[in-house]
């Protein structure tokens, strides 16, 4: 579980990689982010940071 943080360093919620199979190339990804920050583009930017992690 990695901690999504927002500029000023305040943790707005988190992101997982998790049941990776190598053999049949799959993976799972969980999210959560603060209520308060739904919207703001938290998610979507840690998704493309986790995602190219996994990929490259």
């Amino acid at each position: 579980m990695l901690t999504i943080e927002d500029s000023a360093g305040d943790a707005v919620g988190g992101i997982n990689l998790n049941s990776i199979d190598e053999r049949n190339g799959t993976f799972s990804i969980g999210t959560v982010i603060n209520k308060e920050r739904h919207g703001k583009g938290y998610g979507t930017r840690a998704m493309i940071i986790l995602l190219k992690y996994a990929f490259l």
